[in-house]
């Protein structure tokens, strides 16, 4: 009790510091609700009433990720970002923090290289640094995405077509008389693609 009445924390900044600092491997502690004064609580309060995002301190950390506009703890977070104290957040929730330094969006931008989902969402935040560059930068990264997701789709369908054609124009020239072990022998060559020859083997039952 003693402790908790009379802590050494004299702002929410130092406390939160303290917090980010000793216990970045911990994913259960409540050192925040524990010591910090409360004036300082009170600014997380819904219609007066505890809105208690800072009962644990992973929920609290994840908070300060997404909203925080201190330049110290945001660097303090993105520092600790793949630890368990911000275990199911990391960089995520950080991506959408408005008042990300040009280097922490940067890290964030290409290291969701493949999550249009979240990408989208950092799209939609208004930063407060270089909003207009940043918010253009995201939606190339996007649209570069989506065109390379197409491409490769593309190529898998024409790799399955071609399979599919393939194995059609052999059947037909064993209709028409030719010799299976000459079909075979002219159909599956070192030039067919290795794609193509495994949707040839789902086409015809795979080769056990």
């Amino acid at each position: 009790m003693f402790k908790k009445l009379f802590s050494n924390f004299k702002t929410e900044k130092e406390l939160i510091l303290h917090i980010i600092d000793r216990y970045p491997s911990e994913s259960l502690t409540k050192e925040y609700d524990k010591f910090a004064r409360k004036e300082w609580k009170e600014k997380y309060y819904e219609n007066g009433i505890p809105y208690q995002i800072y009962r644990w301190d992973s929920w609290f950390m994840k908070h300060l990720a997404q909203t925080s506009d201190d330049e110290d703890i945001i660097r303090a977070l993105y520092r600790i970002r793949h630890s368990r104290l911000l275990s199911d957040s990391r960089y995520l929730s950080m991506s959408v923090n408005k008042n990300l330094p040009d280097d922490i969006f940067k890290y964030c931008l290409y290291s969701l290289d493949d999550d249009i989902k979240q990408l989208t969402r950092m799209s939609k935040v208004e930063y407060k640094i270089n909003g207009e560059i940043r918010n253009t930068k995201i939606i190339n990264h996007i649209n570069e995405l989506i065109a390379m997701k197409r491409k490769k789709k593309e190529d898998k369908t024409k790799d399955k077509l071609r399979a599919f054609l393939i194995t059609a124009d052999a059947t037909k020239s064993v209709l028409t008389g030719k010799s299976i072990g000459d079909v075979v022998e002219a159909t599956i060559t070192e030039d067919v693609d290795d794609k193509v020859l495994d949707y040839m083997n789902k086409l015809l039952g795979e080769v056990k």
